[in-house]
């Protein structure tokens, strides 16, 4: 008997993102025992408008794919053209999992942040069958709430899988930087975008004057130049580094002592969920899902966004206290273990797609 076949919606394959992140892990997962995932890609960006050109390749890899379920990841320019191409292809079967909201963006102009708050967005909803988001203040949001019959809840992204020696990774990326032992080591992963509350970041290194807490930034974005001038002489002096888009992520992250995480929105982040996995502390702005994975003075500390006093004293107390961070360190690798495990998420999600499935067979 051959399995229910799933659509699974990529965007941009050469750019890693939280909603490809998590497609491809889905299509890795226990779940190809049950499902047949194949990808519908979107190779070019729309353009700021609705791009007649990206529908038509849409539709034609859903009608090539013949899925029984079309699962798309998320809202914005990529998900409405997305929806509207799987209805154009024929299939209604849609599940949407919202991972942000284009309306949230720092730099978004007002006429562009009305249509999609209250067009595109809406109208992206309405075309999906079903609806989840991956944090709880996105289940909030005005749009989702108006669709109750739609919105399932959240399925949050799953944690990765560590498997490698998180000693040994350690030990290998604190060599290749010639960081020393006692040196602490604060990392910040993710784009390189104002909206990440770089430009806090950047003002609560100011603030932390010691030669043995470092900085390590991985992403790229045009804030990157921004770091790079202004902290000249932490690079020169090796206590600051820049090392752009990255393969090993995880094993930066554990030879590393803290992740600092300052966005300015956020629903939920896999470099959140990762760093965690491989046992580190947080400080971490208390926006959207960062309240749903760090428990304050637990296993971190949740600071108001846009404050880099409170992101420098957060660092402070974590790096004073070395049973403290310990506690913390322990207390990130239980949570992620108990309420972010892939068998968690995955479990989940294979009920909805059961569920979806047997409703459209009907």
């Amino acid at each position: 008997m051959s399995k229910p076949r799933v659509a699974l919606h990529i965007i941009m394959p050469n750019q890693v993102s939280g909603p490809n992140t998590s497609n491809w892990l889905i299509a890795d997962s226990r779940l190809s025992n049950r499902f047949d995932f194949v990808f519908v890609v979107q190779r070019s960006l729309a353009g700021g408008r609705v791009n007649l050109g990206l529908i038509r390749d849409l539709r034609d890899q859903f009608l090539a794919a013949k899925p029984d379920l079309v699962h798309l990841s998320g809202l914005q320019a990529s998900g409405f053209h997305a929806v509207i191409a799987a209805r154009l292809a024929g299939y209604s079967n849609i599940l949407v999992t919202i991972h942000g909201f284009s309306g949230d963006a720092c730099a978004l102009g007002p006429l562009k942040r009305l249509a999609f708050t209250h067009i595109v967005e809406p109208l992206t909803i309405r075309l999906a069958k079903r609806v989840l988001t991956v944090c709880e203040e996105a289940g909030r949001k005005p749009m989702v709430a108006r669709q109750k019959k739609k919105y399932l809840g959240v399925i949050h992204n799953p944690a990765p899988a560590i498997e490698f020696d998180v000693g040994q990774a350690r030990e290998e990326f604190r060599r290749s930087i010639d960081a020393d032992v006692q040196d602490f080591l604060v990392v910040v992963v993710g784009r390189m975008v104002y909206d990440k509350g770089l430009s806090f970041i950047s003002d609560a290194i100011d603030m932390l004057d010691h030669p043995s807490i470092k900085f390590v930034f991985v992403g790229d974005g045009e804030y990157g130049a921004k770091i790079a001038q202004k902290h000249a002489q932490l690079i020169d002096d090796g206590r600051l580094f820049l090392l752009g888009k990255r393969d090993d992520v995880k094993r930066v992250l554990a030879g590393c002592d803290l992740f600092l995480f300052a966005t300015l929105h956020e629903n939920l982040s896999n470099a959140l969920l990762e760093a965690m996995a491989v046992g580190l502390p947080v400080v971490a702005t208390s926006v959207g899902g960062n309240v749903e994975v760090v428990e304050d003075s637990a296993n971190g500390f949740l600071v108001p966004p846009c404050d880099a006093g409170a992101l420098a004293e957060g660092v402070l107390r974590i790096w004073e206290d070395v049973t403290l961070r310990g506690h913390m360190s322990a207390r990130s690798r239980q949570i992620v273990e108990d309420r972010f495990s892939q068998s968690e998420v995955y479990g989940q999600l294979e009920a909805v797609y059961s569920m979806m499935l047997e409703s459209g067979a009907r």
